[in-house]
């Protein structure tokens, strides 16, 4: 059975849960609510030990071959860009259509917050195992510090020829841990998806509200059916926009009944390789860069919502100054919260509001209604452009192989 029919029939069994349930259950309980926690961590258990082990021998072989730092700055290069434009289609958008002012009385509830001086000082800490003590908040300086060590080994290639195969053991050794943990992600999805869904009930959609998220699934049902195939082809794909989209039900399945990146990323970086045949040294630089400074999901998500924040504090449209401001602190507030895998939109919200300052800093707690919702369009988007563009940049550098839709995962 394909893996995508597991994941929808997980997602089915999770809504079939969920209309069985009494109405009164309008939370749920703790059980449901322990059980998709614990699935949620399931989902992200192998992904950063997967990409992390993949960094190296790779570093290692394309620095051999002298394709390594030129593609590297063209990859990030293009990923910013498209974070840039994301967020100045994200503010347009917001302005053009102007959803309804937000009720400026917000439910109660906390903003996780990441401190952008933290994520330098982590980068570079005193102590090179400090990195890995801080993993689980921030994954930069992980990716940083297993880049270094690639580029150490590819300095001396003959010392560094030894320990070569051990690298090679360990990162395939983590790629069939994530490989078991998709196999049994269908199983998974029955509790995120039953929760997301109960979450959904209890929080409702009020009509201030309804503005905004009509433009989000609006924009995301566009982003991945009309602008993400066009892009495709304009930037030189040369084979079946669509056959890619179907070769990445999967992990748009499983990241938009979960609406984590982090759960959905491990699936995501199996079907790149299985599905859509991007090679291994190329896939395990680009899903690292692109899940950092490529998620335009969340930038456009954010840079909307902000500009709904906005409009509803003031009653005029941001001066030129202003707009300019915020198309360029959206790209860095993505990057940020992107740094640290857990972070959520309302987080990134949060951060862009911060860095705007003048009497926005508390403004992403109106969206706190909203969180789930703009946090699965989000998701969604984002593992679009992370398949699309890893499969794209993989076909223009020949490092991507033919593969036929009746042998997809």
């Amino acid at each position: 059975m394909k893996l995508w029919l597991k994941y929808a029939f997980g997602i089915i069994m999770g809504a079939i849960l969920y209309i069985a349930l009494p109405p009164s259950m309008l939370h749920g309980t703790p059980f449901i609510s322990f059980l998709a926690e614990i699935a949620q961590k399931i989902g992200a258990y192998a992904l950063i030990f997967t990409l992390v082990a993949g960094i190296p021998i790779s570093t290692f072989r394309l620095s051999e071959r002298g394709q390594f730092l030129k593609p590297l700055l063209r990859t990030l290069l293009f990923f910013l860009v498209s974070l840039l434009v994301a967020s100045l289609l994200g503010v347009a958008i917001a302005l053009i259509f102007k959803p309804a002012p937000l009720p400026l009385i917000s439910e109660s509830g906390t903003i996780q917050s990441l401190d952008p001086l933290d994520l330098i000082r982590s980068t570079f800490p005193t102590n090179i195992f400090a990195t890995f003590s801080g993993a689980s908040l921030w994954f930069l300086p992980l990716a940083v510090f297993a880049l270094a060590f690639g580029l150490a080994l590819a300095h001396d290639p003959v010392m560094s020829r030894p320990i070569l195969p051990v690298l090679d053991v360990i990162s395939r050794a983590a790629y069939l841990i994530n490989t078991f943990i998709t196999e049994i992600l269908g199983i998974l999805l029955i509790p995120v998806s039953l929760y997301l869904f109960l979450n959904l009930r209890s929080e409702g959609l009020p009509a201030e509200f309804r503005g905004i998220i009509v433009v989000s699934f609006a924009a995301t049902f566009i982003f991945i059916f009309g602008i993400f195939p066009l892009m495709y082809r304009l930037l030189g794909g040369r084979r079946n926009p669509y056959g890619i989209l179907y070769g990445m039900l999967g992990p748009l399945l499983a990241s938009g009944a979960s609406s984590s990146l982090l759960f959905s990323s491990g699936t995501a970086l199996r079907h790149l390789s299985e599905n859509l045949g991007v090679k291994r040294d190329s896939n395990a630089l680009m899903f690292p860069a692109v899940l950092i400074v490529g998620r335009i999901g969340s930038a456009f998500i954010v840079a909307a919502s902000f500009i709904a924040i906005f409009l509803s504090y003031s009653r005029n449209s941001p001066s030129l100054g202003q707009f300019s401001a915020i198309v360029l602190l959206v790209p860095v507030a993505v990057m940020v919260g992107s740094a640290g895998l857990k972070s959520n939109v309302i987080l990134m919200v949060a951060l862009t509001a911060t860095f705007f300052g003048q009497g926005f800093q508390n403004g992403a707690s109106l969206l706190i209604p909203v969180a789930l919702p703009l946090s699965v369009c989000a998701a969604l988007i984002d593992t679009a452009w992370i398949m699309f563009s890893i499969s794209l940049l993989g076909e223009l550098r020949g490092e991507r192989s033919s593969k036929k839709a009746r042998n997809f995962i």
